[in-house]
């Protein structure tokens, strides 16, 4: 299981991809979507699945991609409707997923595409080869994305701030750790606290939980250069259309025909409340790069947020000072002691 992204741009990775894989990746999409939405659906541990959690409607834009490509190449399509449902029946695209940080923060980064470009390059060289050209290796390891969210759905249903056992409860946790109560505690008091240590100490649970404590929004900043629309789309007419139009069914006579996947298992009553659920939820975490912070706070602008996530990054130039805007959240680094920075700052950390 598997959604293939060689590129940061969702049609642009569809165009790039062979039939057989573009065909594939329909059903494997529609796959995880149940995954990640339906309460009693398997694979919702799966690397492929988690790396979605929280990011359906983007999920949804990206097959909806590959659909579009399907049919563009002759073959007939009875998907597209039935993603659209986990999104109420509207689709948002590439850019106004971005300009909502709706987003993962994965997308855009090197490492994961390479990764993608690698596999599909051990799958058919053939027809990779000449699109990714003689000095991409074909055996890099597959570079799953750490999950944003520990579980999906992961969500209040409101504004308000949750209690911090409610809160622990909705992350499926039994108790914080004294660091992350340290953190939020300085958060809840309205000041800026800074969460530092290394892989599995707990700063990204301490910012899901400081992010459901306080009401309204989280803007959580991840490092990574700016998501452009243009170098994201480009090749949108390159050589993935070409070559799928130059070689149609080129694995021996006629294209693959389009193969449905077996309705054997249609959605309960479960299911289809909990599509509902997620078609009409409001998204309670944004994610953006440093340079696009200002745009994604929302049309109410920083007033509607209740939390500033810095993951490893500095502060954005667009970030209001102090006073003027929510608490601000810093996760990164190794662990210092717990200490007080002269501006303020909480700054507290935990070992593994």
């Amino acid at each position: 299981m598997q959604t293939f992204l060689p590129h940061p741009g969702f049609a642009t990775s569809a165009r790039l991809l062979d039939d057989r894989r573009l065909g594939k990746q329909r059903v494997e999409t529609f796959q995880i979507l149940r995954a990640l939405v339906w309460p009693s659906y398997g694979w919702k541990n799966h690397p492929a699945v988690a790396m979605w959690r929280g990011f359906v409607p983007a999920l949804v834009s990206y097959g909806t991609a590959v659909c579009a490509e399907w049919t563009a190449r002759g073959h007939q399509d009875s998907l597209a409707r039935q993603l659209a449902e986990f999104t109420g029946g509207r689709v948002a695209g590439w850019a106004e997923l971005r300009e909502r940080g709706l987003l993962p923060p994965w997308l855009g980064r090197q490492a994961v595409h390479l990764s993608h470009r690698s596999a599909l390059l051990r799958k058919d060289p053939g027809y990779y080869r000449p699109l990714f050209g003689e000095e991409l290796p074909d055996d890099l390891p597959y570079v799953w994305p750490k999950p944003s969210f520990p579980r999906w759905p992961l969500r209040r249903g409101h504004h308000e701030a949750l209690s911090l056992a409610d809160a622990l409860r909705l992350l499926g946790h039994e108790e914080a750790r004294p660091a992350q109560r340290t953190a939020l505690d300085a958060v809840l008091r309205g000041e800026d606290a800074a969460y530092q240590g290394p892989p599995g100490s707990g700063a990204a649970t301490a910012a899901l939980l400081a992010g459901v404590c306080t009401p309204g929004g989280t803007l959580w900043v991840s490092p990574g250069e700016p998501l452009d629309e243009e170098a994201a789309e480009a090749g949108a007419d390159g050589p993935g259309r070409r070559s799928a139009a130059a070689t149609p069914g080129r694995r021996g006579g006629r294209p693959p025909a389009a193969a449905p996947p077996s309705l054997a298992r249609p959605p309960d009553a479960a299911a289809r409340e909990a599509m509902a659920a997620e078609a009409g939820a409001e998204a309670e975490f944004r994610f953006v790069r440093p340079a696009g912070a200002s745009p994604a706070a929302g049309r109410s602008g920083w007033s509607g947020l209740g939390l500033v996530v810095l993951d490893g990054v500095e502060e954005p130039p667009e970030l209001p000072p102090a006073g003027r805007r929510p608490p601000v959240l810093r996760i990164h680094g190794a662990a210092p002691p717990s200490s007080r920075e002269p501006d303020g700052t909480t700054s507290v950390g935990e070992a593994p």
